[in-house]
């Protein structure tokens, strides 16, 4: 007998500063490539210029992952508009993406 398909747990959600990309659309695109049967990266032209909010969406990623199986292992991010993060979150290692006005996320199963 296949076991039911249980619902994805309901995370708090808020709005971001950028009125570009809102943390359910955000959510959204989670849900759409995780879970994945290679190493795939998520780019966001669209994301957080406050540091919170960064991490609230670095959050996500982290629990999205390890629910669907497939771990964010790296995060790209222009450090110049974050100063004060870490070489790592939740261990997972952060790069400097540089000039890129870009924030990656990379993901495997």
């Amino acid at each position: 007998m296949p076991m039911p398909e249980l619902p994805m747990p309901e995370l708090p959600t808020r709005k971001l500063s950028t009125p570009e990309l809102s943390m359910p659309e955000f959510e959204q695109m989670l849900h759409a490539v995780l879970p994945s049967a290679g190493k795939t990266s998520l780019t966001l032209t669209e994301f957080p210029r406050r540091e919170d909010e960064l991490v609230e969406l670095l959050e996500k990623a982290v629990v999205s992952g390890r629910l669907s199986n497939t771990h964010l292992t790296e995060i790209h991010l222009p450090m110049q508009l974050y100063p004060d993060m870490e070489a790592s979150f939740a261990q997972v290692p952060i790069v400097d993406s540089g000039n890129a006005d870009v924030v990656r996320l990379f993901f495997e199963p």
